[in-house]
Order: structure tokens, then C-alpha cells, then sequence
């Protein structure tokens, strides 16, 4: 790992310590911070030893320093887990998922990935959850069953289905590995390196790499739990396997997992994010308001004092300026037990002590005057706050458009200038934006192997499926394009939820009329039979796909997109709200640009169904 726990890493944490684990009874629970947890464990024959979990880093047998109140988070699991015994530990899916089942049924669930969450479950059903959470088909909500994240588990995996998972993706062998495979960054590479195989490969691959993949992942596994540790300190990275692609450095090797991880923990604090100009901005804020809250409750208690002290302030007031006027007046002096000192002699200024506050005053005004300046200037310093809140909600809006809007430009793909899509077996669609690109797709782009694709509807797009390697577009992909051309159609403006397309080959579109005939920009005579396709769905979904290691939106017809943990995904129908405005809206879900959500949108109005 760097920095975050792997799913390999867990791996080897309970298979090398399943047995000190389960038997062992959970006494005291307490919450270092709002996602690191404290489990005192007693086991017979180990005593007592601590289960340090870090929902957004790591786990290990780790003691921190405890708070002296436990948080009333660490109240209510101690109610629900005191004097629990476990009986058996998990690894959900050979995901970042551990799972501690009780001899009461009860289950705790870490779920060690992005932020974390810890989670509660009797008889499977949830009763705690740190942070609830919903998706299309997962909640973390109290009274809902416990769904893990849906991931391959190739520990479990037969050689069939890995050979199904990696040649169905669309991404390099690498992000196969990494995210369908759950191996994560370092681990791909690492068994990439160790198999001799080009980690930018795409499918599809034989069925001999596939077996030879998952060999590789299972002596990972099995190497992993041998209780050996090593830190690689150049790159920040512990691992209980020795990596063998890392040959430029030496590492710390431990022959204890537990240790290796302890010290990792110990001396590899997380790197700091180096915060940003209007970040920084945001803090120089956020102290002047400590400072001015500060010198306003100073101000405040001054002329309060002052008020509260008035035959004294009168007392000491008078005798000043008789003393100036008798012209023996020299500082410091005393006067009814009280040391007075000058301050600003311009301003006739004295400073005192009264009731323990140091306290300025102008002995050449009434008490009531001076008490009046103290008061003025609390409210000067609380309408200073006041700015100075303002500011940083201003700030803070800035910092959001920077971070939603203003990302760095990236390149892009060459059909992105057309309405496109990849079908769920793997073969590009594109269609035309306007009559010139409905041009442009049939003349430059349409192949002897393609297929031509149009909604049954007047100004549909031309929309052509692209041929892999000659290999021709299954009936399925001629499916989802044709409900595709027909949402991109006048279809989805007029409110439709359903319609009709068909499909054809090259040789049967040409652009030659009949006699007497004319055909315009970006219209085209179809000749022969059409293959229609019958009630097809008014019904898209927004996402991105990571395409060359770039994060690009893409809408798809609904159920095309791959469904993975985490993935915010976005569903649309024919509506009543404008383009832009549900841009906005998408934009927000999927943290893409607005105008980037904007240029897939199919014209006219939309509604959100889910996301």
C-alpha cells in the first residue's frame, strides 16, 4: 500500500492472524479521531491487544494514545459490542472489506476504502452505520439489509470467469487488474512485471494469459500470507510481498506483518495536501476572525467594567485631572490602592487594572464617555467578523468553481465530436450533431463491416456501429444503437417513451435520389429491406469512463454502463427541465464540467430518474 490499505494487504492481515482473532472477546471501544478506531480485544492465551483500525488508511495491531472521554460514537458500540465474542473474521469479495462476525450474530463491517465507514449488522440487517450512504442498489442505512460492494473475488474466481471479466473490459490490462480484479495500482503492476506481459495491453486476450493471470494473482496471495513485511521508503510503499518490479531500491524487511505495518504507521504520516491560494486565503480569514473575536470580547468586558465601577472611575478621574491642573501629575501614580500607568499621553490616555481586566481609559472624559469608545469598538470588531464571513463564503464559492469548473484542459478524442457511446459488448457507436456531421459519420467513417443505424423519424441522426478488427456487431449492440439514433432523435424533445429504429448495411445507404428526387446535407436513400427494432426505451445514463487514463463523460443507453462500487451514475428521461439547467445539476453529481455534460445531452428537456 501507499498511504491506503489493499485489498492484498487484508488478505495477509487475516490470514496471518485469523487465530489470534477469532475466540477473542471485545471489551473497551474507543474513537481516536471522527474515522480511527480503538477495539481492546481479550483473547484466551494473548491477553489483552489492541485492533487499531483507521476506516481511511489502514488496520493493524497498533496502540495509539486513547482519549480520556470516550466520544459518544464510541458509547454506543460499546453498548452494542461489549463482551462480544468473535467468532469468525472476512474479507468480503477480496475487497477493502472486513467483516467480524459475533457468537451473537452480530457482524461489524470496516469498509477500509475513500473516506471508510464502519457499519453494525444483526441478523444481516444494519443497526449502525458511521456514515449513512446511498447508491442505485447499495444503502448504508439503518433497517436496510447489509449489501457488500459488488466485486469479483478471484480467489473464488473459476479460469472461465476470469477469462469472461478481463476480455469484457474496455480498459488496459493494468486498470483491468486493478479495479475489476481488485488488485489495485501497485499489485497490477507488480504481477504484470512478474508474468512478462505488456501492462497496456487491451483485449481480447487468449485463454492461456488469462489462466496465467489468475495463477499469478493466487501466488501473490499465498506469498502474501507468509508473515513477511517490506517497506520500500523512496516510494512510501509497504507491502507483504517482496516487489520484485521495484529493482532500484533495497527494502526494511520484517519478519513479522504486524511489525512492518506498526512502523509503517508510525513514521509514514499521510502527506499533507498542499492547500491552494484560495485555501490558504480561506485560513488567513478564519484567523483574523479568532483575532477580532477576541479583541471584541476584550472591548466588550472593558466598558462593562467601566459601567459596573462608576463612583470608583469618577473617583480616579477627578483626582487625575486635579493632579494635571495642580500641574503635579506624574506617572506611574497611585490612587485608592491602584497602580495607574500612562498610556498615550496625545490621547490623555491611562491604563489600570479594575476587576482583573487591564483596562485603558481618557482621563480627560466622563466615565460614561469612556465606557461608550469600549463599546464602540466591540462593534466595530463584531461588523469586522461580519466581513470577514462574508469574505470566506466568497472565497469558498470560488474555491468550488475552481474545483468543479476550471480543471486543467484535456485533449480529446476524435469521436467526441459526435454524439457516441460504446456498446456493452465493446463496438463504438457514433451519430451526426448536425446535417454536416451526419455527413461526415456515413463519408469518412462508415466501413465495408459497419452498420448503418436511423430512428424510424424524420431529422434523426445518422448513426453508424463501428466493426472491431472485422468483427461484426452482435444483435445486442444493433439493439442499444438503434435505442440510441432514436433518443438522439426529435423522439426525446416531443416527449416520447418509446419509438422504433432499423439498421442496415454500407451498400444499402447511398446519397444517388431517385429521378426527380433531391437529397440534402446529411440525408441519405436507403434501399432495400430495414431491420427494424421495435419499442425501443426513451432512456440514457450519464457517467464517465476512464479512456486512455482520462475520466471523459459519456451517456449510454440505460443498463450499458458498467455498474462498479462507488461510480456516480445518472439517469434521464424525456422532461420538462432545460439543457442547461439539468447540466447543472448532472455536473454536480459527476464533478464534470458543466459544458462538458452539456454537449452529450440529446436535444430538448430532461428529468433526473435516479443517481
Amino acid at each position: 500500500m501507499i498511504d491506503k490499505i489493499s485489498s492484498l494487504d487484508i488478505h495477509a492481515f487475516i490470514n496471518i492472524n485469523m487465530e489470534k482473532l477469532r475466540g477473542s472477546f471485545i471489551k473497551k471501544i474507543y474513537q481516536i479521531s471522527p474515522k480511527v478506531f480503538l477495539f481492546n480485544l481479550y483473547g484466551q492465551g494473548e491477553g489483552k491487544f489492541p485492533l487499531y483500525v483507521d476506516l481511511a488508511r489502514v488496520m493493524a495491531f497498533y496502540d495509539p494514545e486513547r482519549p480520556e472521554t470516550p466520544s459518544q460514537i464510541s458509547l454506543i458500540l460499546r453498548k452494542t459490542l461489549s463482551e462480544r465474542r468473535i467468532v469468525n473474521v472476512d474479507q468480503l469479495n477480496f475487497d477493502r472489506v472486513v467483516k467480524l462476525t459475533m457468537h451473537t450474530g452480530q457482524e461489524i463491517i470496516f469498509e477500509l476504502f475513500r473516506e471508510g465507514n464502519l457499519i453494525v449488522t444483526n441478523s444481516g440487517i444494519i443497526e449502525f452505520v458511521l456514515s449513512p450512504r446511498e447508491w442505485k442498489n447499495r444503502k448504508l442505512k439503518v433497517g436496510e439489509v447489509y449489501l457488500p460492494p459488488s466485486q469479483n473475488d478471484p480467489s473464488n474466481m473459476s479460469q472461465e470467469e476470469v477469462w469472461n471479466v478481463i476480455n469484457q473490459s474496455k480498459a488496459s490490462l493494468v486498470q483491468t487488474l486493478a479495479t475489476r480484479m481488485n488488485l489495485g495500482g501497485e499489485y497490477s503492476e507488480e504481477l504484470i512485471f512478474r508474468l512478462g506481459m505488456d501492462k497496456n495491453a487491451v483485449p481480447p486476450f487468449p485463454r492461456e494469459q488469462t489462466d496465467q493471470i489468475l495463477e499469478g494473482i493466487r501466488s501473490l496471495m499465498s506469498e502474501s500470507s507468509m508473515n513477511n513485511s517490506y517497506i520500500y521508503t523512496e516510494k512510501r510503499l509497504f507491502s507483504p510481498i517482496k516487489m520484485k518490479s521495484i529493482q532500484q531500491e533495497e527494502p526494511m524487511i520484517f519478519e513479522d506483518f504486524n511489525k512492518g505495518i506498526t512502523h509503517y504507521i508510525s513514521n509514514f504520516k499521510p502527506p499533507e495536501k498542499e492547500k491552494s491560494p484560495l485555501e490558504r486565503r480561506i485560513e488567513s480569514q478564519q484567523k483574523s476572525i479568532e483575532e477580532f473575536r477576541k479583541i471584541m470580547e476584550e472591548e466588550n468586558n472593558k466598558g462593562t467594567v467601566i459601567i459596573s465601577n462608576m463612583p470608583l472611575m469618577n473617583n480616579l478621574l477627578g483626582k487625575i485631572r486635579r493632579y494635571e491642573k495642580e500641574k503635579s501629575l506624574k506617572f506611574p501614580l497611585k490612587i485608592e490602592g491602584m497602580e495607574i500607568d500612562l498610556s498615550d499621553p496625545a490621547k490623555k490616555m491611562v491604563k489600570l487594572e479594575l476587576q482583573g481586566e487591564s483596562v485603558e481609559i481618557f482621563y480627560n472624559k466622563s466615565p460614561g464617555e469612556n465606557s461608550s469608545y469600549h463599546f464602540d469598538r466591540s462593534k466595530e470588531y463584531r461588523s469586522k467578523i461580519e466581513g470577514a464571513l462574508t469574505a470566506i463564503q466568497e472565497t469558498k464559492k470560488m474555491l468550488n468553481v475552481k474545483k468543479v469548473e476550471k480543471k486543467k484542459a484535456r485533449s480529446r478524442q476524435w469521436f467526441e465530436v459526435y454524439h457516441w457511446f460504446i456498446t456493452s459488448d465493446g463496438f463504438l457507436v457514433i451519430g451526426g450533431k448536425d446535417a454536416k456531421s451526419n455527413e461526415k459519420v456515413v463519408k469518412k467513417h462508415m466501413g465495408d463491416s459497419d452498420f448503418y443505424v436511423h430512428a424510424d423519424i424524420h431529422g434523426a441522426p445518422s448513426t453508424i456501429v463501428k466493426a472491431e478488427n472485422g468483427v461484426k456487431p452482435t444483435e445486442k449492440s444493433l439493439w442499444e444503437a438503434c435505442a440510441f439514433a432514436l433518443s438522439f432523435s426529435r423522439a426525446w424533445a416531443a416527449g416520447m417513451r418509446t419509438g422504433s429504429a432499423y439498421w442496415v448495411t454500407p451498400t444499402q445507404v447511398s446519397k444517388t435520389p431517385e429521378s426527380g428526387e433531391y437529397i440534402s446535407t446529411g440525408s441519405w436513400v436507403i434501399r432495400g429491406k430495414r431491420n427494424y427494432m421495435f419499442n425501443l426505451p426513451l432512456d440514457l445514463e450519464i457517467s464517465t469512463i476512464n479512456y486512455k487514463g482520462i475520466d471523459i463523460p459519456v451517456i449510454e443507453p440505460t443498463g450499458v454502463l458498467v455498474k462498479e462500487e462507488g461510480k456516480k451514475i445518472v439517469r434521464i428521461i424525456p422532461g420538462d427541465v432545460k439543457r442547461n439547467v439539468i447540466a447543472k445539476e448532472i455536473s454536480k453529481i459527476i464533478g464534470i464540467g458543466v459544458d462538458e455534460i452539456e454537449t452529450i445531452l440529446p436535444p430538448g428537456s430532461s428529468q433526473i430518474v435516479s443517481q
